[in-house]
């Protein structure tokens, strides 16, 4: 049965990543989505504490729990809106958010993507999921699909993907997810960025990418662009902003956004993609 897991939180960042869910499920034949909650991962930020009161009794851990059924509820009633098919399956788990995760990823092999929702300048109150965003997408053994809290759900036409003709063998990763690059009236745009001011990409680098694409992805419609740019990350918004594209995937190597955040906030770099969802693959 294969699976989507989404942790969830009381924000729209993450009802908006169930929204997804149920969508993605759809198109891509998932059968079960599986909702996680962790029973203690912020709860003096939904509890109202007293002043004076800096303890929480009985009474308010009930109140949480309840209101922790109320949005397993409520999400639940969201994706069989959706997709009546569709399995629904809930976890609330005591550990923290990765460990869940992992554990979750340990009991339930059939889980083939995470589905995390993340904050940006539309988001009312900040996601505790969004803040672990990073954490997550590194030791997650699954591809990691990151929706920005504005976006909204069509059906996946242009896929965008930023990659390092240093790395060309690195698409072979895109061979094992022919679930979603080979899709009806799916187009590829690959996109190399030169951060060099001093030399242009040569004509050998050029011919390599445009040999393996032509030899491995023949039957799926493709298009190479080149770009300069100092700013990979800068580099890839903008051409994904100006190309009408619907998902970015992104590979491993200098060109993936989890290299870059490795060592830059998140403000610079997922948190600028407002529109589109981010992919990252194993």
């Amino acid at each position: 049965m294969r699976t989507i897991l989404v942790p969830i939180d009381f924000t729209s960042t993450t009802e908006n990543a169930v929204r997804t869910a149920a969508d993605w499920a759809k198109q891509y034949e998932y059968q079960n989505i599986i909702l996680l909650k962790t029973a203690g991962e912020s709860e003096f930020d939904y509890l109202h504490i007293a002043e004076g009161h800096s303890f929480v009794n009985e009474e308010s851990v009930n109140n949480l729990l309840e209101k922790t059924e109320q949005l397993f509820d409520q999400l639940h009633a969201i994706i069989t809106e959706k997709s009546p098919d569709i399995k629904v399956s809930r976890v609330l788990s005591d550990w923290a958010l990765t460990r869940s995760i992992n554990e979750v990823l340990k009991n339930q092999p059939s889980v083939e993507l995470i589905i995390l929702g993340s904050d940006d300048s539309t988001s009312s109150t900040e996601s505790f999921v969004s803040d672990n965003i990073i954490s997550i997408a590194r030791t997650s053994p699954v591809k990691t699909l990151i929706v920005p809290n504005s976006y909204r759900y069509s059906a996946v036409k242009n896929i965008f993907i930023p990659c390092d003709l240093n790395g060309v063998k690195r698409l072979e990763r895109l061979f094992h997810h022919k679930p979603i690059i080979h899709q009806k009236d799916v187009r590829l745009l690959f996109l190399n960025i030169n951060t060099s001011e001093k030399e242009d990409i040569s004509d050998d680098k050029k011919r390599e990418l445009e040999e393996y694409i032509q030899q491995h992805l023949t039957e799926i419609p493709s298009t190479i662009h080149y770009s300069h740019d100092k700013d990979i990350i800068n580099g890839i918004l903008t051409f994904a902003s100006s190309n009408d594209t619907d998902l970015i995937i992104a590979l491993p190597g200098k060109h993936s956004f989890l290299y870059y955040l490795a060592s830059r906030s998140i403000s610079e770099g997922i948190y600028q993609n407002t529109n589109q969802p981010v992919l990252i693959l194993k």
